[in-house]
């Protein structure tokens, strides 16, 4: 397998290619830790545009999943913008792993309210979100892959 680490991040995202041409996403290093694996040809043709910007924001959506919350160092907010979208996050993370289209509509839900009240990154995320819910959708709807 050939893996593609960032570097100097203790909670890293690692890429694997597999032997068969799967392609591996997992949170950290742990063999154990959850993962997300698809073909590639799930996004389309290889030398398409198309296919190359969905996987680059497919992987991006991870990447963003993953950033620190805006506010760690101030302790846990109950409400507010901030809040919104650590809660898009978490909620977006939990759908993909649980194959779940309503908490999706959730986390798209709190992305909304967060870009809606002038959050940031929530308005940066909304963004690319008509395409990184393309292809949530298209993720869950396939489920995870059944053991051969």
């Amino acid at each position: 397998m050939t893996a593609m680490r960032l570097p100097d991040f203790p909670d890293e995202l690692t890429l694997r290619l597999g032997a068969d041409g799967h392609i591996e996403c997992r949170r950290g290093t742990d063999e154990a830790a959850p993962t997300i694996s698809f073909d590639p040809a799930f996004f389309g043709q290889p030398e398409s545009a198309d296919a190359q910007r969905a996987l680059g924001r497919f992987v991006f959506s991870l990447l963003q999943g993953m950033a620190p919350a805006a506010n760690a160092a101030a302790g846990p907010v109950v409400d507010g913008p901030a809040a919104l979208y650590d809660n898009f996050v978490t909620l977006q993370n939990r759908a993909m792993k649980e194959y779940s289209t309503s908490l999706l509509e959730m986390a798209e839900k709190s992305l909304q309210q967060s870009a809606a009240a002038g959050f940031g990154q929530a308005i940066d995320a909304m963004k690319d979100w008509p395409s990184v819910r393309t292809v949530a959708d298209m993720l869950i709807a396939r489920g995870p892959e059944q053991p051969r």
